[in-house]
């Protein structure tokens, strides 16, 4: 039964330690070459932009890979072409949203054109992610692989053979290409594992019961975004300064990347905990034990690594962000376990109960973040996060509990 879960798991892992090395090369040359304030105002595009990818998705990804996983042949394909559909409204809507902040909000009047750059990626992310439904529910994450690895790529030998300067105009630029051409390359891999996909239009009977499933998903990702990234770029950039934002966002970077080993793998076994006849009690407690295993391996070897690790990737000028990713490691001990915990909630039809999850934790962040920024500087904010995985992961557990009396 885990056989093949853990092969797609380590094979995502190996894609992941590729596009690793290429973000550290990427985060390397971004740091020199941008400067200690304009890699600050990347990191602050970056991170409110990702809670417009979650407008985006909407819950869309894990509900339509939960819903295909249950069908086969012809009416599996129906739901990924409807699932794409939801998807591309959704990316539009995101679209204006994010525009709006952009005309409206003075936090990003020095970078208004280098924001609408990044911001038009979100249909091609979106456009992406409908492709990794297909790749997910099929197990055919290897192949996914492949697409993750050209996106980075091509971004690093634009970097590596760049003569001139750089500035965030060229930065997003060049991403929003490197996304066009992965989309490309995942294009034609889909067609091989399912064939023909025929064009078709919308199926509003299935729209409607889709997003009414979706909605609470996709209000989760929305919070979950904005504690996760966005609450404490903005009130750091907004009490402390963008310099300050540079330190904390590299370290959030590394620990953003430690987490995705714990991703892949729930994503591999997602499909398996969705189907009914699968014994799930023992998958999931298969899968906690290769979790704890993964924990115990990480985790100390990061902390005792972090100086070297922030040096290779930026020089001693961010020495700040050694002791932030230090903190942050204890916070990925609870990001594992909500990760496993919260999509097994999830295949369960749980997504409300997730949803009330979120909307405790962004509160929970907010209200840390406004007490703990202006007196306690970026090591609070990291504290903070901390506080709230740890908050999240209690509750989904709780939940769990009570879901299997």
């Amino acid at each position: 039964m885990m056989k093949k879960p853990i092969l797609n798991t380590l094979v995502q892992v190996g894609g992941k330690v590729v596009t690793v090395l290429l973000s550290l090369v990427t985060t390397g040359i971004l740091t020199r070459r941008l400067g200690v304030s304009v890699y600050g105002n990347y990191m602050l595009i970056v991170s409110i932009f990702l809670l417009f990818d979650s407008l985006a998705d909407f819950g869309t990804k894990v509900i339509g890979v939960r819903e295909a996983s249950r069908e086969s042949g012809e009416e599996r394909k129906n739901i990924y072409i409807q699932v794409a559909w939801v998807r591309l409204i959704a990316s539009l809507l995101a679209f204006l949203g994010g525009l709006g902040l952009i005309i409206f909000w003075s936090g990003l009047r020095t970078v208004q054109w280098e924001a609408l750059i990044a911001l038009s990626m979100i249909s091609f992310t979106a456009m992406a992610g409908s492709l990794e439904i297909i790749f997910q529910t099929e197990m055919r994450m290897d192949l996914k692989v492949w697409m993750d690895i050209l996106f980075p790529l091509t971004f690093v030998i634009m970097l590596l053979i760049w003569p001139g300067t750089i500035n965030l105009i060229w930065v997003f630029g060049v991403y929003l290409g490197a996304r066009i051409l992965s989309l490309g390359l995942g294009w034609n891999l889909i067609k091989k594992i399912i064939g023909k996909i025929k064009f078709k239009k919308w199926d509003k009977a299935f729209l409607k019961s889709f997003i009414k499933e979706a909605w609470p998903m996709g209000i989760y990702m929305i919070l979950f975004s904005g504690y996760d990234r966005a609450v404490d770029s903005i009130l750091i950039k907004q009490f402390i300064g963008s310099e300050k934002l540079a330190f904390y966002g590299l370290a959030y970077k590394i620990y953003g990347n430690l987490i995705q080993p714990a991703y892949f793998f729930v994503n591999s076994i997602f499909p398996m905990m969705s189907i009914k006849e699968t014994n799930k009690k023992s998958l999931f407690w298969k899968s906690t034990g290769l979790m704890l295993l993964g924990i115990l391996v990480v985790a100390p070897t990061i902390y005792f690594l972090s100086p070297w690790i922030i040096r290779i990737l930026a020089g001693n000028e961010f020495g700040e962000s050694v002791l932030i990713l230090r903190i942050l490691l204890v916070a990925m001990v609870f990001a594992y376990i909500s990760h496993l915990v919260g999509f097994t909630v999830i295949a369960r039809g749980g997504q409300k109960q997730i949803l009330i999850i979120g909307l405790v934790s962004l509160t929970v962040n907010i209200v840390g973040n406004l007490i703990a920024i202006p007196r306690f500087g970026i090591v609070g904010a990291a504290w903070v996060t901390v506080a709230t995985e740890s908050i999240a992961a209690g509750l989904m557990i709780i939940n769990l509990r009570k879901s299997t009396r």
